[in-house]
């Protein structure tokens, strides 16, 4: 996932983890989006109100953006 040094703190599940390095590593700046979580995936969301939904694969360890 890249990202390597990236410290980031106060998440509670790896999914959640997964999901904010992400965003570190596709440039979503820190402040402007939020992100909800349910399970395995999260919507980010920004100030427009738009949405992008992610889901954390555990048997690949990745994330992908759902369709």
């Amino acid at each position: 996932m890249g990202g390597e040094g990236v410290a980031i703190k106060g998440c509670t599940t790896i999914a959640e983890y997964a999901f904010r390095r992400w965003m570190c590593d596709q440039g979503f700046a820190e402040g402007y989006f939020t992100l909800e979580m349910s399970g395995n995936e999260g919507t980010v969301r920004d100030s427009n109100g738009d949405t992008l939904l992610l889901v954390y694969d555990s048997n690949e360890n990745c994330v992908y953006v759902k369709e």
